[in-house]
């Protein structure tokens, strides 16, 4: 599956076949479905005072881990950082930093030493996984220097990423990215800024920042200007640009009167094309838990495109009988897409297995082929009715009149990628 997998094409449009009048009054769908089948073949941070961050002792008292001999030393804490004592190492840097100037040193080597505490500190609580600590202890290094290194801002947007500030995460990684030199740091800061406007569903200023990561890598592996150890991030930067084009598919609504549903339907294909594409971009980065993640969802999208044909409104005025053919007729049109959802499931599972990969997307895409499967298995048992909705996790779509909401809850597909994996520190 590390190949792209196969893409869906716009067939040419032919004229829809005579049917029934219920299936004719169903001509919008059933013809768009001719087409489509032939293809299927936070908040700000806030000011703090360099004092802030001596988040154990007060200024000018010595740590209650001190070595018994002296004052708490920055070798001391590093080495206690190094050995896992996070805890330790939390009192002796803010010991540090509460012990008031040291006569013995420069100017310049008392400043050094400070940047090295705040910092020491900071990576302290994030091994303790306080990330609100850690932002504090940033936070001072900022208010007494100005301005840090770009991979402080990006620690920082990281830790605001845990706590779920997603516009500081924003606004942390749009410094960090200021600051990268390397195409790999770029690359990252790029896709956590993107990751964080896509979680506050500002799709609009994701999609850009998403799509210029993705640039900088093709043009540093076109120029070679740099040998990217891990795809990880190039990987996340395509998946959220083709989530946002599903997230876009499934808030298109369908709609009657027969011209708008056919306005509708296109603008749902083209759609799900984009978000099809996307995908398979995903692959091809070939990082195993996007694989897998892109996956999962390239088949959710089939099974919500089937939902989305079969509960398309249906004009009030038909009888029973002309209700039985409509959606007979439809069964049979959209089975292809049904085969196509259990291949694009396979396909990954395969990969999965092959390379011992394990995770809650392969977990997930064994449970969803397993239902598609029984379903074929059982046959049809919805005789002249709409067939039970394939991916009925999936957000519901929008109604006629309504206004789709970037911010409503997520689905629980959706919410397993919210953040997709413990935020590398």
């Amino acid at each position: 599956m590390l190949r792209t997998l196969a893409r869906l094409t716009p067939a040419a449009r032919t004229p829809a076949v005579r049917l029934t009048l219920a299936a004719r009054t169903a001509a919008p769908i059933l013809a768009a479905m001719t087409l489509a089948l032939g293809a299927c073949a936070g908040k700000p941070a806030a000011t703090v005072t360099p004092e802030d961050a001596a988040l154990t002792v007060t200024p000018g008292q010595p740590a209650a881990s001190a070595s018994p001999a002296g004052p708490a030393s920055l070798a001391d804490a590093e080495a206690a950082l190094a050995a896992g004592d996070a805890t330790r190492a939390v009192a002796l840097f803010s010991g540090y930093l509460g012990s008031g100037p040291d006569p013995g040193k420069s100017v310049a080597e008392q400043e050094t030493g400070l940047r090295q505490a705040y910092l020491g500190l900071a990576r302290a609580h994030e091994q303790l996984r306080d990330c609100a600590a850690a932002i504090r202890a940033y936070d001072g290094y900022l208010a007494r220097f100005g301005d840090g290194p770009g991979d402080l801002y990006g620690s920082r947007g990281a830790c605001y990423a845990e706590l779920g500030e997603w516009q500081a995460s924003a606004d942390s990684y749009a410094e960090a990215f200021a600051r990268a030199a390397l195409p790999s740091a770029q690359v990252e800061a790029l896709a956590r800024q993107g990751f964080a406007h896509f979680q506050l569903g500002q799709f609009e200023a994701a999609d850009p920042l998403l799509d210029r990561a993705d640039e900088i890598f093709t043009a540093s592996q076109e120029q070679n200007t740099e040998r990217f150890g891990n795809y990880y991030f190039v990987g996340m930067a395509r998946f959220y640009r083709a989530a946002i084009w599903h997230r876009r598919f499934r808030e298109v609504p369908i709609r009657l009167p027969e011209k708008q549903m056919t306005e509708d339907f296109a603008r749902k294909f083209a759609l799900l094309e984009k978000a099809q594409d996307g995908y398979n971009h995903t692959i091809k980065a070939k990082h195993m838990f996007w694989v897998s993640a892109a996956g999962l969802q390239l088949g959710s999208l089939f099974e919500e495109f089937y939902d989305a044909m079969m509960y398309a409104p249906v004009p009030e005025w038909l009888d029973d009988k002309q209700r039985q053919v409509y959606y007979e007729e439809l069964k049979s049109q959209l089975r292809p897409v049904v085969n196509k959802a259990i291949w694009v499931f396979e396909k990954n599972l395969a990969t999965a297995r092959r390379l011992g990969y394990e995770s809650d997307f392969t977990a997930q895409t064994e449970a969803k082929l397993g239902e598609l499967q029984a379903i074929l298995l059982a046959g049809d048992t919805t005789l002249g009715k709409p067939h039970p909705r394939l991916a009925p996790e999936a957000r519901p779509e929008v109604g006629a009149g309504e206004i789709a909401s970037t911010s409503a809850e997520l689905n629980p597909v959706d919410r397993k990628l919210f953040v997709p994996e413990i935020t590398p520190l």
